[in-house]
Formats: structure tokens, C-alpha cells, sequence
């Protein structure tokens, strides 16, 4: 009996081949997929890497975990300054190598959130150790120095001011007030007022780096 349903199958299946009802895909195909489904999982874990790299490099040099210490207008500069567009480009290639790693067996043999999970520490991980390497000042200089120009719009958007802050360095001390240089060499005076609310202390220097919090008075 099996036998006859063994037969009937392979009738039917050789009929359907005929038929031209089932195609054969060459070796090749299977293998550029394969290829394929490799390079979009190991370019979109680059690319996550990368673009959340720069969001704690972005958050470095901005200093916008530090401005919550000036109270409810330190929050207003901290979510101004906050490198929303690198989160969420990281957040879109993680979710994109997900999708990719779904494909894959492994998805099927162990737990897919303890795969999540892996994967998205050896993102944070990675990018850590990229943010602190030194590798994103360097780059940042060069491409100021304008020897990466395709590199500007990763590098360019640090301007180290904002509508409601500024982040700098002191270039000279006045009786009121300071005068600080961005990372882009603009040149801002900061009044000092009997008001101003001091974190850290007032006792400034020259080539110190500060955070400065308040409002724009002219251009």
C-alpha cells in the first residue's frame, strides 16, 4: 500500500515537472542568495554599528548627558542636543538585520528573542569601543580639514550650539563674562550676571571646555 502511494507521488510529481509546473533552480542562485542574505547581515550590522557610534560620539563631544545638571532648561538643551537621527538610523539597521537573521536556521534552533538580545549587545558593544577609540576626532578633523568631504554629513552636524545652549571652549575671561570658541570656531560671549546658576563652579580658566546654558541676546 505504501508503495502504491510512494509511485502515485513520484507519478504525480514527474507529471508536474512536465508540465513545466516545477522549475529547477541552478546551484548558483541558491548560492548568491545565500551570499546575499550574508552581505545584508553583515552590512546592516555594520551600518548599526556605525550610525550608534556616532550617536555616543555626537553625545560625547556635546556633552548632553551633562546639561540635565541645569535643571528644567538643562532638560530643554539635553533634548534639543540629543542625536535623535543616529538612534534612529541605528535602531532601522538592527531591526533590518533582524529580519535577515530570521532566515536563518539558527532562528528555528535557539530562542529568536535571546538571538535579539545577543545581537543588540554585541551592537552596543562594538560601538562602545568605537565611540572611545579616537577614531570619530580623528576623522572629525579630517574632514573639517576638508581631505573626507563624503564624510561631511557624518561629521559636519556637530556645531556645538543650539537654540538653547552651547558647548565650548574658554578663550579668554572678561570682568563680565567669557568668551568661548566652538568646535567649528565660532566665537560667542557668554554675560555672567548675579542670576547665572554655576554647576561646577565658576572659577574658569583659558582651554577650559564648558556647557553653557541660557538665552540668545542679538545674533
Amino acid at each position: 500500500m505504501n508503495q502504491d502511494k510512494e509511485v502515485h507521488l513520484e507519478t504525480k510529481i514527474m507529471k508536474k515537472i512536465k508540465d513545466e509546473k516545477i522549475n529547477f533552480r541552478s546551484k548558483y542562485v541558491f548560492l548568491a542568495q545565500k551570499l546575499g542574505l550574508e552581505g545584508g547581515l553583515v552590512l546592516s550590522l555594520l551600518l548599526a554599528i556605525l550610525f550608534l557610534n556616532l550617536a555616543f560620539f555626537t553625545m560625547k563631544i556635546s556633552g548632553s548627558l551633562e546639561f540635565l545638571s541645569f535643571g528644567m532648561i538643562g532638560i530643554l538643551a539635553f533634548l534639543e542636543s540629543f542625536p535623535y537621527h543616529w538612534i534612529l538610523m541605528g535602531l532601522i539597521f538592527f531591526v533590518v538585520a533582524s529580519t535577515i537573521l530570521s532566515r536563518y536556521d539558527i532562528s528555528y534552533k535557539k530562542p529568536f528573542k535571546k538571538l535579539l538580545a545577543v545581537l543588540l549587545l554585541l551592537i552596543f558593544v562594538a560601538s562602545t569601543a568605537l565611540a572611545i577609540s579616537g577614531i570619530n576626532e580623528a576623522m572629525e578633523e579630517k574632514v573639517a580639514q576638508g581631505k573626507i568631504p563624503l564624510l561631511r554629513s557624518f561629521y559636519g552636524r556637530g556645531r556645538g550650539i543650539w537654540k538653547n545652549s552651547l558647548v565650548g571652549e574658554v578663550i579668554e575671561i572678561r570682568s563680565g563674562g567669557l568668551v568661548v570658541e566652538t568646535r567649528h570656531k565660532q566665537k560667542v560671549f557668554i554675560e555672567l550676571t548675579k542670576n547665572t546658576f554655576f554647576p561646577t563652579g565658576s572659577d574658569f580658566k583659558v582651554g577650559e571646555r564648558i556647557r553653557a546654558v541660557g538665552k540668545w541676546d542679538g545674533e
